[in-house]
């Protein structure tokens, strides 16, 4: 399983895209996982062809997870994709995307290529891909979700505090990523994750790696130099691309590494 992160900003980021992450397996299927506004633009400089991504999976429909719809679904449609798509979300924020795949095409009203909806469920699978989900703590209900293929395990919690049930799901993964607005800790009726409630998740999840992500821009050389101490612990950033068949996280400069711009780890 690969992974390319797409974006790793909080909603108004200044320096970072928008949260999403990109997801290819040995065959070569692909996913991606929200779409926020400043998303088709990464995907048209990585030059990933308009058919190559199968399926969208949103964890939730605010702005910063899923406004990128429309000028995707427009790229695609004048690029002339032929594959045909599926969009998973959960049944009652399906309307609110369906108006953006119209907006998309207005003021024609039919996309060129096949798009089919699937309700998002406690458990499902995708071709050989096992997927489980469970809610978080937002504002928003919000679809924290857990795939494994092709023998790894990744762990992505959309936006929110951990809740019992994430953490389950989360338990023992080969890598998480975790959202965590702040490096102070917030309040537990708080929508947003913060560094003191990620440590706790690393050592009672005892996933292998715990990327955190979403962080508010001011809180970010905070976190930065409270992880260089954290081993297995490390900041996602925009354009960080990871092989889970390859990934050694024994060296403790990975924390170090994800500072810098293009590695490929």
């Amino acid at each position: 399983m690969k992974i390319d992160v797409i974006g790793s900003g909080s909603a108004f980021s200044k320096r970072n895209n928008t949260s999403s992450i990109r997801i290819i397996d040995c065959q070569k299927n692909q996913w991606l996982i929200d779409c926020g506004p400043t998303v088709p633009r990464v995907i048209w400089q990585r030059n990933i062809d308009v058919n190559d991504i199968q399926v969208i999976y949103f964890t939730h429909i605010h702005p910063d997870h899923s406004s990128g719809l429309a000028a995707l679904i427009n790229q695609w449609k004048s690029f002339k994709r032929t594959e045909p798509l599926t969009i998973f979300c959960q049944a009652e924020q399906q309307q609110p995307l369906q108006a953006l795949v119209d907006l998309a095409v207005w003021p024609e009203t039919h996309v060129c290529f096949d798009i089919h909806w699937q309700d998002i469920t406690d458990g499902f699978e995708w071709k050989h891909w096992q997927i489980r989900t469970a809610n978080t703590q937002h504002e928003m209900s919000n679809k924290a979700i857990r795939i494994t293929v092709d023998g790894k395990t990744l762990f992505y919690s959309g936006d929110g505090r951990p809740t019992l049930a994430s953490q389950v799901l989360m338990k023992g993964a080969d890598i998480a990523f975790q959202e965590c607005a702040s490096f102070a800790a917030l309040p537990d009726d708080s929508s947003h994750g913060d560094l003191p409630d990620c440590e706790r998740l690393l050592v009672d999840t005892e996933v292998k790696a715990l990327g955190i992500y979403h962080c508010f821009d001011e809180a970010i050389p905070s976190l930065l130099n409270a992880l260089a101490d954290i081993p297995d612990m490390f900041l996602s950033r925009d354009g960080l691309q990871l092989d889970l068949d390859n990934l050694d996280l024994s060296e403790k400069t990975f924390n170090l590494l994800s500072i810098g711009q293009g590695d490929k780890l």
